[in-house]
């Protein structure tokens, strides 16, 4: 809780202040998104989902497959080992969150129930426990220590902590939750599990906290595609956290980039999903597919078209054969297509199926 109880004495740098404006220009619109994707908005909130907990699931260094992971969180497969269920767990958790933004407050009880959720089934129930106090008969009073006879007491001072710096309102939410993550981290509440559960607290309060673009862009593929660095600026977030003195500038810096990168992702996919509203749904297809590598997957299709049925690509890929314009290379749910004939570029009048 060091972070927190000394944030008063945190310089935020011009850099820093930039970003905010830039990211508040898209969270001033997030009524839009939600608007604009109003039918589909579970459905791509779900996509969301399932990559979050395969990514997340890849950074705390669930070994399963990744064919196997993706089909286990897009379909009700059975879980058939303690790491898939894990995995089923996130994917359940994280739909929960989504639902519940708006009404969620956190609280130390949320983040046990949340790890005996999680690990059930997985790790022995005497390992989802208060893990015990560092503190020694003999050693000195130091910060920790003080006032603090248990780690449950130890986080539930933590979460008071961050709920007075947020009723404040004197730094941003954003800040306000990095400083509360390199906090539970530090204090490693419980036996098990701190690392994955102090990441999905991070989430929880990043979109409790306004940035909306995390329920239709994945905030754990971005941060595991940068895991070194994220990694290395957490570390240096922790470095004289015992004596107060620790700095999480950089590590705030690096999530403020992630959203703003991840409200982008959102303005393209906004953009697209409008297209497939006002357009022949086939016809956008075929256009994607001109945009593609010579050879691509049916996946590739869902990928930018995630509203858009499976009956709907099957039927544009049967006709685009028939015209002689593509042609398999296998059979079976993870065939390859290669299109037959060169990319060009069409005019704006191809791309809208205008006729002049």
């Amino acid at each position: 809780m060091y972070c927190l109880k000394n944030i008063d004495a945190a310089k935020i740098p011009n850099d820093i202040v930039r970003r905010y404006l830039e990211l508040y220009k898209f969270i001033g619109k997030n009524h839009e998104m939600t608007e604009i994707t109003e039918r589909d908005f579970s459905t791509l909130v779900r996509r969301t989902v399932e990559a979050d907990a395969h990514h997340l699931g890849a950074f705390i260094g669930v070994s399963v497959p990744e064919k196997r992971a993706k089909r286990l969180l897009a379909k009700n497969l059975a879980a058939k080992t303690k790491e898939e269920r894990l995995l089923k767990h996130l994917l359940e958790a994280f739909m929960k969150m989504h639902a519940e933004t708006e009404t969620f407050e956190l609280m130390s009880r949320e983040l046990s129930d949340l790890l005996q959720f999680l690990y059930k089934g997985v790790e022995h129930p005497a390992r989802l426990r208060y893990a015990e106090s560092d503190k020694k008969p003999s050693a000195p009073v130091s910060l920790l220590s003080t006032g603090q006879k248990t780690k449950r007491e130890a986080l539930e001072n933590l979460v008071k902590s961050y709920k007075e710096t947020k009723k404040r309102e004197l730094f941003e939410e954003g800040f306000i939750a990095t400083n509360f993550y390199v906090d539970f981290i530090n204090l490693r509440p419980f036996r098990t599990g701190n690392e994955l559960i102090g990441l999905m607290s991070l989430y929880v309060l990043l979109l409790r906290g306004g940035y909306a673009c995390f329920h239709l862009s994945s905030l754990f593929e971005k941060i595991l595609k940068r895991r070194d660095t994220f990694q290395k600026l957490v570390k240096e977030a922790s470095h004289n956290w015992n004596e107060g003195l620790s700095d999480t500038i950089g590590l705030h810096r690096f999530l403020l980039d992630v959203a703003l990168e991840a409200y982008k992702d959102v303005h393209e996919l906004l953009r697209n999903y409008t297209f497939d509203q006002q357009m022949n749904k086939s016809d956008y297809i075929e256009n994607t597919i001109n945009r593609l590598e010579e050879v691509f997957t049916k996946a590739d299709l869902r990928e930018a078209h995630p509203t858009v049925s499976d009956s709907t690509i099957d039927r544009t890929l049967r006709r685009l054969r028939d015209e002689k314009k593509i042609r398999p290379l296998g059979k079976g749910r993870s065939a390859k297509w290669m299109k037959l004939y060169p990319n060009k570029k069409k005019s704006i009048h191809e791309q809208l199926n205008l006729k002049l």
